[in-house]
Formats: structure tokens, sequence, C-alpha cells
């Protein structure tokens, strides 16, 4: 009986040590797939990087669906100065690019294509065909001008990089823009004003971000990205 009883222990533990190694051969396996698949993640997402930042200044990767623009690409770009010192150059010259590709899109609004409002800020942007005449552009010029800011929604961050030494040092911003953004934006915007309205609050600009310390001079390759995924 005691013998029978022995035997009974030491299969069950054989059944237990048998299940653990199982689950930890299935673990390790798990584990192995899923840094597999992270690595190949940033591999996708690293050449898609450099991609955007091979492209050429200005306003690229240009995509209409049934003669309507729906969304794009734009680079900005901007020598680092060697006046100024630490991240503060690196944080001026993207500035400076990021205002190189906002200027970019306005000429892209005002000479590519043409805006048609069709609404309360809405809107209709077509591809010049080279028919248009001296009035409608004009009147396409106006409706640029009269909804900039609801066109300016419409724009994200997509890859904002620094790269070089010394003189040869430049920041690289990379904006998307879509027409989906500029909509999903102007609701948001309707409700937040509804809310703030109705509890009474008044509209605060958001606080000034402090300052970067400043440092010696910038060196080394920075790069950031973000909200890729559409585009």
């Amino acid at each position: 009986m005691r013998i029978s009883a022995f035997f009974r222990m030491f299969a069950l533990l054989c059944i237990l040590l048998f299940c653990a190694g199982v689950n930890f051969a299935h673990a390790a396996s798990s584990a192995e797939i899923a840094a597999q698949e992270t690595a190949a993640m940033k591999t996708e997402v690293d050449a898609q990087i450099q991609a955007l930042l091979n492209a050429p200044p200005g306003v690229f990767g240009v995509e209409f669906e049934e003669g309507q623009l729906v969304r794009l690409k734009i680079k900005g770009e901007s020598e680092v100065s060697t006046a100024l010192q630490g991240v503060r150059a690196d944080r001026q010259a993207r500035d400076n690019a990021n205002r190189d590709a906002r200027a970019a899109f306005s000429r892209f609004l005002n000479d590519s294509v043409t805006v048609v409002e069709t609404g309360t800020e809405g809107f209709v942007i077509q591809e010049k065909d080279g028919k248009e005449t001296a009035e409608f552009l004009s009147a396409s010029q106006r409706t640029v001008a009269s909804l900039s800011s609801s066109f300016l929604r419409g724009l994200i961050p997509l890859v904002d990089h620094v790269e070089g030494e010394g003189v040869n040092r430049k920041a690289v911003v990379i904006l998307g823009w879509s027409k989906r953004l500029v909509e999903a934006s102007a609701d948001a915007q309707t409700t937040m004003n509804q809310s703030r309205a109705n509890e009474g609050t008044p509209q605060q600009a958001a606080p000034a971000a402090a300052p970067a310390a400043g440092g010696g001079a910038p060196t080394g390759t920075q790069t950031r990205s973000g909200n890729l995924q559409g585009f």
C-alpha cells in the first residue's frame, strides 16, 4: 500500500513538472514572438520615417479621392543657428522648419488647387485643371484666406528630426494634413465652445512652456515621430 501511494505521488509530481515545463516553454515562445513582432514594427516605422525624410522640401504625397483633396504631407527645413547654444538652437530651428512647412502648405492652397466654400467652415478642395477663370481663382484665394484657421487645424506633426554638426546642422519637420482631421477638429472645437458657454467658463490660452536650459553646441541626431498611421 505504501509503495502504491509512493508511485501515485511520484506520478503526480511528474505530471506537475511536465505541465510547468510546457507552460514555461509556451511563455518563452510567446515572449520571443512578441519581441520579433516589436522589432519588425520598429523596422517598418524606421523605414517609413526615412522615406519621409528623403522626400523633397514642400508639399508631397498629395492624394485626391473623387476629385477632392483628402490628404497630403509637407516637409519644412531650417538650418540650426550657430549663434545660439544648447537645445535652444535646435528648438528655434524646429520652429522655423515648422513655419517653412506651413508656408509651403499655404502656397500649395493658392497655387495648385481651388477651394470652394460649401457652408459654415465647409469646403471642397480640388486640383486645378487650367480652365478656371480669373474671377473663380480670385474667389478661391479669398476662401483660402477666410478659412485659413480651419485648414491649419488639419495639420499634425509626423516627424521632427535634427541632424548634423556645426554649420551643417539642420532641422526637418514633416507635417501631415487631411480633411478628416479638419472636420474632426472643427466638431471638437464646437463641442468645447458650447460646453464652455454652458458652464460660463472663459476660454483661456494654454500656459507657455518653460524655456529649456541652454548648454553647449547641440550635437547628435534626434528624431521624434507620431501620428504616422493613416499617412
